[in-house]
């Protein structure tokens, strides 16, 4: 169906094609949020990017990512798991420059500094600092000894960011969730100084993955809209690859690194570096068919599950990350019948209304089913762990793929 929305952010088209929403009444945020309204998304019918219908203004994105948003404090024990993600995504940084290495370093939307303490680590004589909107999220990383403060780009950014240049500044996984994604590179284009570089990674849209069902995501972006937006921002693209997913819980290829420049004539070899591929008409038919695809599959997720589901009366979820926060968003019937969560470790708290318990818990709880509540891709090695206990599972990676 053809609709109108905003003006596309990458080719100013006007024509879209509406997704149909994953859930008829709810969606869910990259923070784990359950919203009680649907995902309303569509795909640009001229170059294939994927623009919410409705877009976030800066004022409400402010009051979300400074208030409302907790990412980094909804769930439990995630530290342990992320720690070596966000390592590799520091090694992936440092590599797309090297042999360069700064003197000065800004990491911008930083969250609790846990990739910023990784840069630092490979980079020890430079400077670094963090700038990042979610007050909890500063305060944790002040209370590690991260240097990291309070505000956003776009809105404030405090004195110790605004009047300094960086040699390297870079930013994972936020431009998805700006109003502009090319005036968000423009705000960081003036705080690079004149020889520096530009690092984004974001997730890469190429294939329907977990970030495309995020509703927080306003832009679902290739390597070639990431491109386009580089060059529309005055920046000079000059590689782009694949990379860690950091934070997020997606696999390798669904992440993409793009690295940038300030437009230099002498520099003959970044200005003449091609755009990573445009998709013709054909691809970006077939892509939206698999889009479709993979939001039915979701809209579809309860009622399948809770089919096998039938007959188990004792039932645990096994994960407390995003996917478990997409299981209990996107099949909430599903998740009505879960009695309790269980991850290594356990935890005081609660999860989406569940006690969290540690693994040893199961052989007192005796469940006759554990919904496997992690990445689609890690399932069947998890269910093996488990089986191998003696514990039954219900796993969904044939139903929702990566």
């Amino acid at each position: 169906m053809t609709i109108s929305t905003s003006a596309c952010a990458v080719c100013g088209g006007n024509d879209w094609l509406e997704l149909p929403p994953p859930h008829s009444d709810r969606s869910v945020r990259s923070d784990g949020a359950v919203l009680g309204h649907p995902m309303r998304k569509a795909q640009c019918s001229a170059c294939a990017l994927v623009q919410a219908m409705s877009l976030a203004d800066t004022e409400a994105l402010t009051i979300l990512y400074t208030d409302e948003y907790d990412l980094y404090n909804s769930r439990p024990s995630s530290e342990q798991f992320v720690t070596g993600r966000y390592t590799a995504l520091a090694q992936a940084i440092a590599s797309s420059i090297a042999p360069y290495r700064p003197s000065r370093v800004l990491e911008v939307g930083c969250g609790n500094g846990s990739a910023l303490k990784a840069v630092q680590s490979l980079w020890p004589d430079a400077f670094c600092i963090g700038v990042e909107p979610v007050v909890t999220a500063v305060k944790a990383a002040q209370a590690a000894g991260i240097n990291v403060h309070q505000g956003m780009i776009g809105g404030v950014l405090p004195p110790a960011i605004a009047r300094e240049t960086y040699d390297v500044i870079y930013s994972i996984h936020v431009i998805e969730h700006t109003e502009d994604p090319a005036a968000f590179l423009r705000g960081l284009k003036a705080l690079l100084s004149p020889h520096g570089r530009l690092i984004i990674t974001c997730p890469n849209a190429r294939a329907p993955n977990l970030e495309i069902v995020r509703s927080d995501h306003q832009y679902s972006m290739t390597p070639y809209h990431l491109g386009a937006l580089t060059r529309k921002a005055g920046l000079i693209p000059l590689r782009s690859t694949l990379c860690p997913g950091g934070g997020e819980d997606l696999d390798y290829e669904h992440n993409q690194l793009l690295v940038a420049c300030l437009p230099d004539k002498s520099d003959h070899v970044a200005a003449q570096m091609p755009l990573p591929g445009y998709l013709q008409e054909a691809n970006r038919l077939q892509l939206l068919g698999a889009r479709c695809k993979y939001f039915h599959d979701f809209s579809t997720l309860d009622a399948t599950l809770q089919a096998r589901l039938d007959g188990h009366k004792r039932l645990v979820c096994f994960g407390t990350g995003g996917w478990a926060s997409i299981l209990a968003g996107y099949a909430p019937g599903v998740w009505e019948r879960v009695q309790a969560c269980v991850i290594d470790g356990g935890s005081d708290g609660a999860f989406f209304g569940k006690r969290i318990l540690a693994y040893d818990a199961l052989k007192e709880m005796n469940p006759d089913g554990v919904i496997v509540g992690v990445n689609p891709a890690t399932q069947p090695m998890i269910a093996q762990r488990l089986e191998q206990a003696g514990y039954p599972t219900i796993r969904w990676d044939d139903l929702i793929a990566m």
